[in-house]
């Protein structure tokens, strides 16, 4: 995978948007962060968008108007969103769900960190591991 250049964060709740976008820009200020509060919203803005080859897409699980995997589900069906990689984030670690994520497209799932500490943890896992910046 190249280098991540965009993230689109999907989360109703905006502390927790705030939380990760700080996480994210201590680890790498470069990344650009579209945030929005729901599936909905993210369609929208993904479909408005010219390039969308050097991104990730981070989706909580839980949001009103469109859930997560709701969201996941109709990324996979609109031909230029299909293959743009994605992670759930969800404060439930339900194996049923993780499951079904997963067989949506979901690249991974992660349950919502409980602090700051393990929070950068999750985002420079995420930067490195699922966004291609190996040296993070």
């Amino acid at each position: 995978m190249r280098r991540c250049t965009t993230l689109f964060l999907a989360d109703d709740d905006a502390d927790d948007r705030l939380l990760m976008k700080e996480a994210i820009k201590a680890i790498d200020p470069s990344i650009e962060i579209v945030e929005s509060e729901n599936g909905q919203e993210l369609l929208t803005v993904l479909q408005s968008q010219t390039v969308l080859d050097r991104c990730l897409i981070i989706l909580d699980m839980n949001m009103p108007k469109m859930n997560g995997l709701e969201t996941l589900s109709n990324l996979r069906i609109i031909p230029r969103l299909a293959s743009l990689p994605t992670v759930m984030l969800s404060t439930s670690g339900n194996p049923d769900m993780i499951d079904f994520a997963k067989k949506l497209g979901a690249l991974d799932y992660y349950i919502k960190p409980s602090n700051m500490d393990s929070l950068l943890n999750l985002c420079r896992h995420l930067i490195s591991e699922k966004a291609g910046h190996p040296d993070v």
